[in-house]
């Protein structure tokens, strides 16, 4: 994946996951990529991912079952329509 210099690659990174949800790669429930193996596919730091992973928690699309991993929350794809419309418009 090729980074943009005008945004966050933190965000960047949550965009590329806003998109497989919007598309149905992901689906509610589903377990997502451990912060290592995104880090690795990626190509960048696993702290960019963990704070990729707490904006996504923050704004409760992910959720974290301790030991297991991280997954999409049953609402995933109706809270990135809702941000991504708000950002849209405030841009």
């Amino acid at each position: 994946m090729e980074f943009n210099d005008h945004k966050p690659i933190y965000l960047q990174i949550s965009d590329r996951i806003f998109e497989k949800i919007l598309e149905g790669e992901l689906t509610a429930n589903e377990r997502i990529l451990s912060v290592r193996e995104l880090g690795a596919l990626y190509g960048v730091n696993p702290n960019t991912v963990m704070r990729t992973y707490d904006y996504l928690q923050n704004n409760n699309i992910i959720y974290n079952k301790r030991g297991v991993g991280y997954f999409l929350s049953d609402d995933a794809k109706n809270i990135v329509i809702d941000l991504l419309r708000s950002e849209f418009i405030t841009n």
